[in-house]
């Protein structure tokens, strides 16, 4: 695992170094989700929306073939009323 250092400007942004740019890639324009472990710990992930969008629409067409969008909506209706 490869370590570097970083500092947080004037804006709260901090600078991913090129040597770990390069070796994701992480091009400029590139999205990262990020979370708050604790005071002193954050983690950052990639954010793939292509492959976000796909997952979500294999999961629309995997609920298509057990449901029908009436069920669907049913099935909604019904979990809410509980």
């Amino acid at each position: 695992m490869e370590i570097e250092l970083t500092t947080v400007g004037q804006r709260g942004q901090a600078v991913i170094p090129k040597s770990i740019r390069d070796k994701m890639p992480a091009p400029k324009g590139t999205m990262f989700s990020i979370a708050l472990i604790d005071k002193d710990t954050i983690v950052m992930k990639r954010f793939d929306k292509r492959k976000l969008l796909a997952e979500f629409k294999d999961l629309r067409t995997s609920i298509q073939d057990k449901f029908s969008d009436v069920g669907i909506i049913d099935e909604i209706k019904r979990t809410r009323k509980a």
